[in-house]
C-alpha cells in the first residue's frame, strides 16, 4: 500500500528560504505526497512566494499569527495523508526521507514515530547524534529528538495536538510526550538517514532565546509540568519535591542577595579587602 504523506511547513517571515525548502520536498525519491503551507501571519513576501508554488500538491493556507503550534495543527487538520510530516520552512528535506521513513511504517504499522538525526548548515555546521531508544522517563527530562520527524495522523485526529500556549518554543517536546503517554509500548524508531537539514542563523535562536529567558523558560517548563502532572508524579515522586525545595531556597537566596542591607554589606566587606 502506497501510505500518503502530508509535509506541513508553517512559515512565519521566512519567504527567503521557503522555494528551498519546497523545492528540497519535490525532490522526494517517494511520489505519494502532499505539500501544506501555512502563511502564520508573515508581514515579507510569504504569501507570493507561496502562490508561486502552488499547484494540485502544494496548498497554500493564509492564517492571522497563532504561533508555530497554530500554524502546524492548522495544516494538519487539512491535511489528507496518513501520516505527517512538520518541516519549518527553513529547513530542507534529504531527498530519500520520506521513502527511508514511510518504509517503516511500511513494515510495522504499529510505529508511533519515525525519526533520524540531521545535518546543521549555515551560520554553524554540524551533525547531530540522537539517541536511538528512550524511555517516556527520560523524555520527560528533556527533548530527544527534533520537530521533524514523521507520525501517524490519526494520532492527531483523536486529540493529540501542538499545544497552541507554547508560543516560546519546546512544543515538539510536550507533543512527544502526549504521544509516547498516550501509546505506551509503541515504538518511535531512529533511521539511519539524516531525513533534513537544520538552517543555523547567526542571529538569535528560539533555542537561546528561551534559555536566556528565565520568564520564558519557568512557562515553559511550568505549562509542560501542569499539563503531564501525573507523569511526572509517577516517575519522580522524590524529584519533583526537591526540585520544589530547591527552587524555594534559590527565590530565597535571591532576595537575600538582593536586599539592602546585604548590599551594604558586601560593599563594605569589598571595600576594605
Amino acid at each position: 500500500m502506497a501510505y500518503k504523506v502530508s509535509i506541513i511547513v508553517p512559515c512565519f517571515n521566512h519567504a527567503r528560504y521557503l522555494e528551498e525548502c519546497i523545492e528540497s520536498v519535490k525532490k522526494q525519491s517517494y511520489g505519494n505526497w502532499e505539500c501544506i503551507i501555512v502563511n502564520d501571519g508573515s508581514s515579507d513576501d510569504t504569501e507570493i512566494v507561496s502562490r508561486s508554488l502552488e499547484n494540485d500538491r502544494i496548498i497554500y493556507k493564509y492564517q492571522e499569527n497563532k504561533g508555530l503550534s497554530g500554524a502546524r495543527n492548522t495544516g494538519i487538520r487539512i491535511a489528507t495523508g496518513d501520516y505527517i510530516l512538520p518541516l519549518d520552512a527553513d529547513d530542507t528535506l534529504n531527498p530519500l526521507a520520506i521513502e527511508k521513513m514511510i518504509s517503516v511504517f511500511q513494515k510495522n504499522p504499529e510505529t508511533l514515530v519515525v525519526f533520524s538525526d540531521t545535518v546543521t548548515f549555515g551560520h554553524i555546521q554540524k551533525k547531530s547524534d540522537l539517541q536511538e531508544k528512550f524511555t517516556l522517563k527520560e523524555l520527560l527530562l528533556g527533548n530527544k529528538l527534533y520537530c521533524t520527524s514523521m507520525f501517524p495522523k490519526k494520532c492527531f485526529d483523536e486529540g493529540i495536538i501542538y499545544d497552541e500556549n507554547l508560543r516560546h518554543g519546546f512544543e515538539d517536546w510536550e507533543f512527544w510526550i502526549q504521544l509516547m503517554s498516550s501509546r505506551r509500548g509503541q515504538p518511535f524508531t531512529k533511521i539511519d538517514y539524516p531525513a533534513f537539514n537544520y538552517r543555523s542563523h547567526p542571529e538569535t535562536s528560539m533555542i537561546k532565546e528561551i534559555t536566556g529567558n528565565n520568564e520564558k523558560k519557568e512557562f515553559i517548563y511550568h505549562t509542560v509540568y501542569e499539563k503531564h502532572k501525573a507523569l511526572f508524579h509517577e516517575f519522580f515522586p522524590s524529584y519533583i519535591a526537591l526540585l520544589n525545595r530547591k527552587t524555594f531556597y534559590e527565590k530565597k537566596l535571591e532576595s537575600i542577595y538582593s536586599s539592602k542591607p546585604y548590599r551594604i554589606y558586601n560593599f563594605l566587606k569589598n571595600l576594605f579587602r
